[in-house]
């Protein structure tokens, strides 16, 4: 009997292969946290002084800028405006440094039958769960000693966590120093939303205490959109932060090893993968390095079905911003952390509503050469109307595009549709002009082949605009399908072939029992290694020939030397 609570037992492969992934990741994770390690000072220092709300605590000229490290991950794009080339999203930044002096190791008192007062030397301090001036002497006495074996009793212990001092609890954004940090290119100020922040705590971080702040932001940002491939574009969605108060000779801001490394690696990771399909993918669009950079609902965004994300990296830089360089007490430079995502329009519902329609109007202006010549008025009937409803869906287009001087794709696409029925108009007053002085049957003639001739130039146009769809993932998800779909159709045919005539059956078919011939059908993939194989082969026959020929030359040279010597 199965009990309710009963799991389905896994295989002995599926566990293995979910601890190597888990061991990969767990390295990988340590490794981009020793890296980040690297910025700090190695060790928790108890005699150091806290930073300060001036820096006092920190001398630039000896330590250099204070080393801020950033982390972010997106988790939603919420609205993408091209028009006035702003977006919204949600976003979730942390921020680590170090302040040594702002914090102290935690102490516990140990759950001793109950007693809640332990006995330190000549003094008595009272540790119950509302009060905690006793510890704050502990830790002071343990820290200014450097030994807590001398000073711990039995009744409490170290929990290996730090915690702020007494003085900074109260109020830590006020007390304790902070980078500061803004959003450069926001459109207002913005305000971080305390529900999802964590405006102040201290964290481990592979054993090394380190002040964390984790801010969550919903920003308007505002910056440079690229339109010239619409509506095939992608664009750059450059999010700024850096400090108001802080000069890159005080603050260097720095980002993570995590981002930083799927930044130079252009986003390459060890993804998983379903079959040929994603195999066939290449590098196109690496899933693994997004879910690691922003959330997996964010990529094509929720409530947001125009851009998807496709890449997040990020940079750093420095702004100088020192005054219109006017004054002799410039502030400098300033250090800057770029968050970059990259976004990808989908163009299918405009190919859908409006690149679909033009292009069937394109192919019925066809009809106009195969209208009677002395019918003028029914060609320029057809042209015209043709021509006013190309017009009329240039129009919403052209609306959705910001006013820019930017010639895309899109525009010179159906510029040279236009082109082509002015040529059909202009085609049709000529014929309408020359029937009196040409042959009938020549006229005709030549009408069915500039009818010919306007088709070859609007399927070329069309699949001139429709060239960047063949590096998308769903080009190559069809291409794959129609492969498979055609193998498996032909061995399908192949088996009824088989049955039906059983004297035509051959060695690499199957019989009607399933049993399988001495060669086997082999997919696209395994073709191509079957060729490649085959033509190894004969490169390897080709090179044992001319060897032979050779040792058969050098023989033959041998005997003549032998005989003109004899």
């Amino acid at each position: 009997m199965v009990s309710w609570g009963a799991q389905p037992q896994r295989s002995d492969r599926s566990n293995m292969r979910d601890n190597y992934k888990y061991s990969q990741a767990a390295q990988s994770i340590a490794g981009h946290i020793n890296n980040d390690l690297t910025e700090f000072s190695e060790n928790y220092d108890p005699f150091a002084p806290p930073v300060g709300m001036d820096m006092g605590g920190h001398d630039t000229y000896l330590m250099g800028p204070k080393a801020v490290m950033l982390d972010t991950f997106v988790v939603d794009l919420l609205h993408v405006d091209t028009s006035a080339q702003t977006f919204r999203l949600k976003l979730l930044l942390n921020m680590d440094w170090e302040d040594d002096g702002t914090i102290q190791p935690e102490v516990k008192a140990k759950r001793n039958l109950g007693r809640t007062a332990i006995n330190m030397g000549s003094s008595n301090m009272s540790l119950t769960s509302g009060t905690s001036s006793g510890m704050d002497a502990y830790v002071r006495a343990a820290s200014s000693d450097g030994a807590s074996s001398s000073h711990q009793s039995g009744d409490t212990y170290r929990t290996g966590k730090y915690v702020l001092k007494r003085e900074f609890r109260e109020d830590p954004l006020a007390t304790t120093w902070n980078p500061e940090i803004v959003l450069v290119n926001a459109i207002a100020d913005e305000d971080p939303i305390d529900a999802g922040s964590k405006l102040h705590c201290v964290q481990m971080l592979s054993g090394r205490p380190v002040i964390s702040r984790s801010i969550l932001y919903q920003p308007e940002c505002r910056c440079e959109f690229t339109f010239s491939n619409f509506p095939f574009d992608e664009t750059d969605l450059v999010v700024k932060f850096s400090s108001n108060k802080w000069t890159s000779e005080q603050v260097n801001f720095l980002w993570s090893n995590r981002l930083s490394s799927l930044s130079n690696n252009n986003g390459n990771g060890n993804g998983n993968y379903n079959g040929r399909v994603s195999m066939a993918m290449g590098g196109r669009r690496k899933s693994y390095s997004l879910e690691k950079s922003c959330d997996a609902s964010a990529i094509g965004g929720v409530g947001l079905s125009e851009f998807e994300i496709v890449k997040v990296r990020v940079e750093t830089d420095e702004k100088d911003v020192n005054s219109m360089q006017r004054y002799d007490n410039a502030e400098g430079a300033f250090s800057q952390a770029h968050l970059i995502i990259r976004v990808r329009r989908d163009p299918y519902s405009y190919l859908l509503r409006v690149a679909s329609v033009a292009e069937l109007l394109m192919f019925l202006e066809v009809l106009s050469f195969l209208t009677d010549v002395d019918d003028v008025s029914d060609r320029f009937s057809i042209s015209g109307t043709i021509f006013l409803a190309m017009v009329s869906l240039y129009g919403p287009m052209a609306d959705a595009l910001p006013k820019v001087s930017v010639v895309t794709r899109v525009d010179k696409w159906h510029l040279y549709n236009f082109w082509l029925l002015f040529a059909s108009n202009v085609e049709n007053l000529m014929a309408f002009m020359l029937r009196n002085m040409t042959d009938k049957k020549v006229m005709e003639f030549s009408e069915i082949l500039l009818a010919i001739l306007y088709l070859y130039l609007v399927v070329g146009n069309l699949l001139w605009f429709i060239t960047p769809l063949y590096e998308r993932e769903e080009y190559t998800r069809l291409v794959v399908w129609f492969e498979d779909t055609a193998d498996l159709y032909r061995e399908t045919f192949w088996r009824g072939m088989d049955r039906a005539m059983p004297w035509r059956r051959r060695g690499g078919r199957r019989d009607a029992n399933g049993e399988a011939g001495k060669t086997k059908t082999f997919s696209v993939a395994g073709k191509t290694i079957l060729s490649s194989i085959r033509v190894g082969k004969g490169r390897i026959m080709k090179k044992k020939a001319n060897e032979k020929k050779s040792g058969a030359a050098a023989i033959k040279e041998m005997k003549k030397c032998s005989l003109e010597a004899e």
